[in-house]
């Protein structure tokens, strides 16, 4: 399940499953095109300025995004963050990758019909469901099933991979508890160290998770490192490892 952002194209997913079925392959695990799948939602989620949007709510949210960006980047000291421009600016930079993301969390209507996308296409799966959630798809799965424990009972494995839930916790537990773990088999978070997203904070929003795996995914470019989880051996690798575990029981 994507992010925001990333295409208009439905089939996103294929640039995706085939590098993934490679290293899957690698590991002993051969799989067709036909195992893998997407949810596209996209063309659900309003930005800023479209019709039907609380323009001035959604201001609000990502001037408090920002700031509170502005002084936790600070404080962290991260090794891109050298000053407090290079701090503004990458605060600057999650408003931009990441603020769309307060349509999915405070437009209602929005929510409902980005979830209900998401309950179809695990219902019409055959067989076991592992679901992938990549940056806000990861806030939609979490969130999604959390409010659905039949479909949440359905999927084998959730796999949040780069997610942005440390910027957003507040947010989210407007719309579900945090303590408790989705109702699925296994739950997973795969967080690359210097991704802009800062999913390394994962473990200490929420509670329930199996695994969490670190590593470092882009030394030097933290917004290029949030989109190279499917293209970089590191995050084939983690994701691949991740699968195979629920995969072989």
């Amino acid at each position: 399940m994507h992010g925001m952002g990333h295409s208009f194209n439905r089939f996103y997913w294929k640039d995706w499953a085939a590098p993934l079925r490679i290293k899957l392959a690698e590991k002993g695990l051969e799989l067709g095109e036909g195992h893998f799948g997407g949810v596209y939602y996209y063309d659900l989620v309003p930005g800023p300025g479209k019709e039907g949007v609380n323009e001035e709510r959604l201001q609000i949210q990502l001037l408090s995004l920002r700031e509170r960006a502005i002084g936790e980047l600070g404080i962290l000291r991260a090794p891109f963050a050298r000053g407090i421009e290079a701090v503004k600016k990458l605060a600057d930079h999650i408003i931009d990758n990441f603020g769309d993301i307060f349509a999915y969390l405070y437009l209602e209507n929005t929510r409902i019909a980005v979830n209900d996308r998401l309950y179809k296409a695990i219902g019409a799966s055959c067989g076991p469901v592992h679901l992938i959630g990549y940056s806000l798809g990861s806030l939609v799965c979490y969130c999604a099933l959390k409010e659905n424990r039949e479909a949440a009972q359905k999927v084998s494995q959730l796999i949040m991979v780069g997610s942005p839930l440390y910027w957003f916790k507040a947010a989210v537990a407007e719309c579900v508890g945090l303590e408790s773990r989705p109702a699925v088999g296994r739950f997973s978070n795969i967080a690359g160290i210097l991704d802009i997203a800062w999913p390394q904070a994962v473990p200490g929003v929420i509670g329930g998770l199996d695994q969490n795996i670190e590593f470092t995914i882009n030394l030097f470019d933290p917004i290029k490192g949030h989109r190279e989880y499917f293209k970089k051996e590191e995050g084939l690798g983690a994701i691949a490892a991740e699968l195979l575990k629920c995969w072989n029981g």
